[in-house]
C-alpha cells in the first residue's frame, strides 16, 4: 500500500513539474580524497573502465553554471578528505582547496572528517570559501556552535534554507580524543528548534543536509524502525522519519549510493545519497511553484536516477584542473612511498584518559619471553562483538598475555578502541587512518619500541584489498637496537575474494621485495589473510612468497593439525591468520608459533565468542 502511494505522488509532482521552475542541485557524499583519475575495478576487474574524477565534474559543474547563470546549489555530505593520498598528506587542505575550485555552497562533517580533531576540521572551514554546516555539533563547555545551524541562499529568488546535522554517534566511531572540547546532541532537538527558526526567516524551500547515512538495506531497516520505539536514530533514514517541514534530505556518511531517492511516507522528505570515493555525483532538480516559491516536486537529470558516474567515455577533462590534481597526486604518493627514514620519529594515536580499573575474570598466562620479540595477530570480530562487556575481556587478556605486539584486524567502532587502550596503560598505538571499514591496529609495549613510521600501502587504489590498506608500522627495539617493520593485513573474503586476494597478494609482495632489495628491510607481514596454506594449487594467494625463499611462514608448522584452527567453526574450519616473516630477520633462529587457547582461558569457545570473536589469535616468538 506504501509503494502505491509512492507512485501516485511521484506521478502527481512529474505532473506539476510541466508547470513549475527548478533549482538545479548537485550533490557529492564520502569523497575521501579521490579526485584523481582511477580505475573502476569494482565495476569490472578484468576490464575496468576509467572513472575521470575531479576535473572531469569541476568541469561539467562549470556546464550547469554557465546553463543556469550561476543559480544552483552545490552541497556535500561529508568524509570529504580521508582516504586517498591526497588528503592525508595535509590533513584535508589540498581537498578544501579543490572544493572551493567547484564553488561548493555547503559541506556538513562526516566521522571521517574528524580525523585530525575538531580544531584541524574548524581550521579547514576558515580556508574553506564554503559554509561548514552543524547544528547540533556543540563545545562542551560553553554549548555554543562549532558552525553555523543553517544557512540562506537565494537561488532564482527563492530562499532555499540548508540545515546541517552530524551523526550524533561519533562517539562509537571516532577516537575519543578527536572528539575532545565538543559533545553532540540529538539531531530530533536540532529538527524542532531551526526549522521554525528557518520558516520564520522567510525561507521558502528547506534542504537537510547530513552525515547519518543511507544504510544499504534502507527498505528494511526503514520498515524495522517503524515498527520500533524509535528511540535511537542510527541513520538518515531513521532521521527523516522525523523531518515534518523538511522537503529534501542531501546525505553522506556511507558510500552507498542509491539512482533513486528514498520518499518517506510519513514525513513527505526526500532522500538522496551517491556512491562514494570520487566514482559519482548527484544532479537534480528542485522544483517549486512559481507564484508560492514552496516545494513542489523532484526532478531526476537524467532519466529515473539521481546519480551519474564519471566514465570517461561520458565526461571530459578540465585541463587545468587535471594537470593540477595530477600534480597534486603524484606529490601525495610519492610522499607515502618514499618515507624510508629511520631516524625519524612517527606518533602515536591517543586516548584521552587511562582507566587503570580491570577485571580479573579469567585465567590467561604471560606469553612474554624475556629477550623475544612476542607478537600476535588477532582478528576481533565486529570489534566490540559484545560492547562493554568486549572492553572488560579484552583488557585484561591483552595485560594478561603481556606480548610486545598485537596486530588486530576488524576494527568496526574505532571510538570503542579508544576504551579499549584507556585499559592497557603500558601499549602506544596506531589505527588506520585511510580505510573504508574494518579498520585494523598495532598496539605495541611503548617502553620497548620505538615507533618510526606509520603508513598505509595502497590506499590510492585499495580494491583488491577491499578498501583496507595494509597498516605498516616501523619500529626500533629500543635495547637491542634491532629496526624492523609489522604489515598488519586483512584480505578481501567471500564472492570474488580469491581473485582479489591473489592481486593485492602481489601487489604487496612487489611492494614487500623492493623494501628488501633496497634497504635489507626485516619485515613481518600478519593478519587475516583469508587462505589456508594447505589449500590446493591456485586456490590461495600464498603463491609469491612460497616460491621465493626469502619468506618464511611459522604457521606452516600449525596449519594441518585441526586444533590449532584459527578458525574453529564447523563446516569451515581452516586456519585463514598467517605470520610470515622475512628469513633474514629469523635467521634460522628457534622459534615458537602457536594457536593462543582463548577457548580454554575463557570456559569454551561459545562464551569467547560472544565476547571477543570468532577467530582464535595466533602468537609468534623469537629471539631478536
Amino acid at each position: 500500500m506504501v509503494n502505491f502511494f509512492k507512485n501516485i505522488i511521484v506521478l502527481f509532482f512529474i505532473q506539476i513539474s510541466l508547470s513549475s521552475n527548478y533549482i538545479d542541485v548537485i550533490t557529492t557524499n564520502d569523497v575521501h580524497g579521490f579526485i584523481d583519475e582511477q580505475t573502476a575495478n569494482f565495476i569490472n576487474p578484468h576490464y575496468p573502465p576509467t572513472i575521470i574524477g575531479g576535473s572531469g565534474f569541476i568541469k561539467y559543474v562549470n556546464g550547469i553554471k554557465e546553463e543556469s547563470n550561476n543559480q544552483l546549489l552545490i552541497l556535500d555530505g561529508g568524509n570529504f578528505f580521508q582516504g586517498h593520498p591526497i588528503g592525508i598528506m595535509d590533513s584535508g587542505r589540498t581537498m578544501i582547496d579543490w572544493m572551493n575550485k567547484i564553488g561548493y555552497n555547503a559541506i556538513v562533517p562526516g566521522n571521517y572528517d574528524f580525523l585530525f580533531g575538531t580544531e584541524n576540521l574548524v581550521a579547514l572551514s576558515q580556508r574553506a570559501n564554503f559554509d561548514f554546516l552543524a547544528s547540533n555539533l556543540h563545545y562542551s563547555d560553553s554549548m555554543d556552535l562549532l558552525f553555523e545551524p543553517y544557512q540562506i541562499y537565494n537561488i532564482k529568488n527563492v530562499n532555499v534554507g540548508v540545515l546541517g546535522i552530524v551523526n550524533a554517534n561519533l562517539s562509537d566511531i571516532v577516537l575519543d580524543v578527536n572528539l575532545s572540547g565538543v559533545k553532540l546532541t540529538s539531531p530530533i532537538e536540532s529538527l524542532k528548534k531551526w526549522i521554525p527558526v528557518m520558516k520564520n526567516n522567510d525561507v521558502d524551500i528547506i534542504v537537510l543536509l547530513t552525515s547519518y547515512g543511507v544504510p544499504w538495506d534502507r527498505e528494511d531497516v526503514y520498515n524495522d524502525f517503524i515498527n520500533s520505539d524509535k528511540i535511537e536514530i542510527n541513520n538518515a533514514i531513521e532521521l527523516g522519519y522525523y523531518c515534518d517541514g523538511v522537503d529534501v534530505i542531501v546525505s553522506g556518511g556511507i558510500s552507498k549510493g542509491y539512482p533513486q531517492v528514498w520518499y518517506d511516507p510519513h514525513s513527505h522528505v526526500y532522500t538522496s545519497q551517491n556512491y562514494g570515493n570520487g566514482t559519482s555525483f548527484g544532479h537534480f532538480n528542485i522544483q517549486y511553484d512559481s507564484y508560492s516559491k514552496l516545494f513542489s516536486g523532484f526532478g531526476y537529470e537524467v532519466t529515473n536516477s539521481i546519480s551519474q558516474t564519471l566514465f570517461l567515455n561520458d565526461f571530459k577533462y578540465d585541463s587545468d584542473a587535471f594537470e593540477w590534481i595530477k600534480s597534486k597526486s603524484d606529490q601525495a604518493v610519492d610522499k607515502v612511498y618514499s618515507n624510508n627514514n629511520w631516524d625519524s620519529n612517527a606518533t602515536a594515536d591517543k586516548v584521552l584518559n587511562v582507566n587503570n580499573n580491570s577485571t580479573n575474570d579469567w585465567d590467561v598466562p604471560s606469553y612474554d619471553v624475556n629477550d623475544n620479540l612476542d607478537i600476535i595477530t588477532w582478528n576481533c570480530e565486529f570489534f566490540p562483538a559484545a560492547g562493554d562487556s568486549t572492553i572488560e575481556s579484552l583488557s585484561e587478556i591483552v595485560n594478561d598475555l603481556n606480548v610486545d605486539i598485537i596486530a588486530f584486524q576488524e576494527i568496526k567502532n574505532r571510538g570503542w578502541f579508544s576504551k579499549l587502550m584507556q585499559k592497557i596503560p603500558d601499549y602506544d598505538f596506531i589505527i588506520s587512518q585511510q580505510s573504508s571499514f574494518m579498520d585494523q591496529a598495532i598496539i605495541y609495549k611503548k617502553n620497548s619500541f620505538s615507533l618510526i613510521s606509520r603508513l598505509e600501502l595502497f590506499a590510492e587504489n585499495d580494491y583488491y584489498f577491499a578498501g583496507r590498506p595494509p597498516l605498516m608500522a616501523r619500529f626500533i627495539h629500543n635495547d637491542s637496537q634491532t629496526k624492523f617493520s609489522v604489515i598488519n593485513l586483512h584480505m578481501k573474503c567471500c564472492d570474488s575474494g580469491l581473485f582479489r586476494r591473489k592481486k593485492a597478494a602481489l601487489q604487496l609482495y612487489d611492494y614487500v621485495v623492493n623494501q628488501i632489495d633496497n634497504n635489507n628491510e626485516n619485515i613481518i607481514v600478519l593478519g587475516d589473510w583469508n587462505d589456508d596454506l594447505k589449500d590446493a594449487d591456485g586456490e590461495h594467494c600464498f603463491d609469491p612468497y612460497l616460491k621465493d625463499d626469502r619468506f618464511f611462514f611459522p604457521t606452516w608448522d600449525l596449519t594441518y593439525i585441526t586444533s590449532k584452527a584459527s578458525y574453529p567453526k564447523e563446516p569451515y574450519v581452516s586456519f585463514l591468520d598467517h605470520i610470515m616473516i622475512t628469513n633474514s630477520f629469523l635467521d634460522n633462529k628457534s622459534y615458537t608459533v602457536d594457536t593462543v587457547p582463548m577457548d580454554q582461558y575463557m570456559g569454551s569457545f561459545d562464551r569467547y565468542e560472544t565476547y571477543i570473536s570468532d577467530h582464535m589469535p595466533i602468537y609468534l616468538s623469537f629471539s631478536f
